[in-house]
């Protein structure tokens, strides 16, 4: 497939942790699986949109969540290979090769109960942000909650190096974030929030907005805790501020988007 137009990077973040290498974004991914653990039931159909090698499949069985079906879907035909060659034993586990943009697909035979999609509309261009919401929504079932995980961009801090790429859009190199603001016009086409948790804030940016009980348990939490931990703890409750955030939806309607 043609990935010429998309950043197809990730984190190997289980690779980083056996390092000993603490960074916060590294604790974020793991904490946003963590979180999909904290909610799913037994018995569950989950769809991974941009599911990479797999990883929270992994998190799921060997947390024994009970979950009855898992459906990931990605671009890179090496990195599903290998998630096969992991899970493939796993006949309730399974994995398709697709452009999440351009391949003709039916999303709504997936029929997901939830749909999870963490650090991927950021790698196929803002241009496609759109479409990228409508096949991750038909994913699931009508009843279905949706997970999106994706960075809010700050003109003041920058991208990451590989959320800056030409993505076909005429723009040459240019940075694939949506800021807080831009994410909430286009969430709200496709969904309705439910939720929103910061995965990961600067302290200095959510330190001014903490109230005296926040001030209180951020002193107390800080004796203990490296910064980059308290990044990660505190930050759920300042989404707008945050680095990241995952926003927690429930369809809206059958908005349909051209490709053209």
């Amino acid at each position: 497939m043609n990935t010429n137009n998309y950043n197809v990077t990730d984190i190997n973040v289980k690779e980083q942790f056996e390092n000993g290498f603490a960074h916060r974004d590294y604790l974020a991914h793991l904490m946003r699986w963590w979180h999909i653990l904290r909610v799913v039931m037994s018995g569950e159909r989950i769809c991974d949109f941009g599911c990479g090698n797999g990883f929270l499949l992994e998190v799921l069985y060997r947390n024994r969540s009970g979950i009855g079906a898992y459906v990931g879907l990605d671009i890179r035909e090496q990195t599903l290979k290998k998630a096969i060659e992991k899970w493939g034993k796993l006949a309730w586990a399974k994995f398709i090769n697709i452009d999440l943009i351009l391949t003709p697909f039916d999303y709504s035979a997936v029929r997901a109960d939830r749909v999870v999609s963490f650090e991927v509309m950021e790698h196929v261009g803002k241009q496609n942000a759109e479409i990228f919401l409508q096949h991750f929504r038909d994913c699931g079932k009508p009843t279905a909650t949706y997970y999106l995980s994706t960075p809010n961009h700050d003109a003041k801090v920058g991208a990451a190096d590989n959320h800056t790429y030409d993505s076909g859009d005429g723009r040459g190199v240019a940075v694939q974030e949506h800021t807080h603001k831009e994410l909430v016009e286009l969430i709200q086409k496709f969904f309705t929030i439910e939720k929103k948790f910061g995965t990961f804030a600067s302290i200095k940016n959510y330190k001014p907005l903490m109230k005296p009980w926040q001030q209180e348990m951020f002193s107390a939490l800080s004796e203990y805790y490296e910064s980059n931990m308290m990044s990660i703890l505190m930050a759920p409750m300042f989404p707008e501020v945050a680095r990241n955030t995952l926003w927690v939806l429930k369809r809206k309607n059958n908005n349909v988007v051209s490709n053209n």
